[in-house]
């Protein structure tokens, strides 16, 4: 799926239309940037850089020829293939016009038929997302240092949450950003458990079950965080468990209410694990250098010792 630039029709109908000076001929001079810049934008049209021609395709390469054939008489020496001077009172020939007023109206015709039928739709701003973010950059609703922790499998599946909700698809939504949520959690349950769990026990269920005892473990430092398997449980009670049933479903307002938690939780979990990693990183650095950490030590004895 790709943006549609809107704009670029109206540009091709500008640009096709300021070829169609006929009240005494269009002066050579005058046409030179009207028939460049037909050709490339009609060009890119063919290629399908703005969308992919169908019915009216046919008719715009004929058109395109047209204008090629017309730029070429009057614009570049059969010779030398370079740019030649021009007259400033030159015209084009007025049959030659004629012709080419006849091909631009007969692909007008056969776009806008073309058109009429495209699949091009209007989506609605969805809650405080606007629909091109939520389409296109979902993904940022996350802190930039976040991400890098974030496994981009699930940051992938929030881009993809985040497009079906913008069009209106509330159960694919949900179902995206349940899978982005325990992506994120297995990696958050690995810096607490310190091990990766088995492959049968790699389950949304088991993974709460054991950050509770984790998080009642008094001894250990740092604990899960209460508030997040509070917010794991409630989603797996009303958003995951629901949608195993076959014929459940999810609206667009119960996928809005679950992205916004997803992104509060999502960013909660990544944060411990971001802050887990830098003390990692921390003490495997002292335990590179020691001297860094004993001069830390003796630094305060030192200064009492002098006192």
């Amino acid at each position: 799926m790709k943006q549609l630039n809107s704009y670029r029709f109206y540009e091709l109908g500008a640009k096709l239309h300021s070829l169609l000076v006929t009240e005494g001929g269009a002066r050579i001079s005058e046409m030179f940037s009207p028939l460049s810049e037909a050709q490339t934008l009609l060009d890119g049209f063919i290629k399908g850089d703005v969308i992919s021609l169908s019915t009216s395709k046919s008719d715009a390469v004929k058109l395109l020829n047209k204008i090629g054939a017309i730029f070429n008489r009057y614009f570049i020496d059969p010779a030398s293939k370079q740019l030649k001077a021009q007259d400033t009172e030159d015209r084009i020939d007025m049959h030659e016009m004629s012709i080419l007023r006849g091909l631009v109206e007969k692909f007008e015709h056969a776009l806008a038929a073309e058109l009429n039928c495209a699949p091009t739709y209007v989506s609605d701003k969805c809650g405080i997302y606007s629909t091109y973010d939520l389409a296109e950059n979902a993904h940022e609703i996350f802190a930039e240092n976040l991400r890098t922790v974030i496994p981009a499998d699930a940051q992938n599946e929030i881009c993809f949450a985040g497009r079906a909700l913008a069009f209106g698809f509330g159960t694919a939504s949900v179902v995206h950003t349940l899978r982005a949520i325990e992506m994120t959690l297995r990696v958050y349950y690995e810096v607490f458990a310190g091990s990766v769990p088995a492959k049968a026990e790699r389950n949304y269920s088991f993974y709460i079950k054991k950050l509770m005892a984790l998080a009642e473990e008094e001894d250990r430092n740092p604990r899960p965080d209460k508030r997040v398997i509070q917010m794991l449980a409630q989603i797996k009670e009303h958003y995951r468990n629901p949608l195993i049933i076959a014929d459940s479903s999810a609206t667009v307002d119960e996928a809005l209410q679950l992205f916004g938690m997803a992104s509060a939780l999502v960013s909660m979990m990544a944060e411990a694990v971001f802050l887990a990693r830098q003390k990692a990183i921390k003490s495997a650095t002292a335990a590179l250098d020691p001297s860094e950490s004993e001069s830390e030590d003796t630094a305060p004895a030192s200064k009492n010792a002098a006192a």
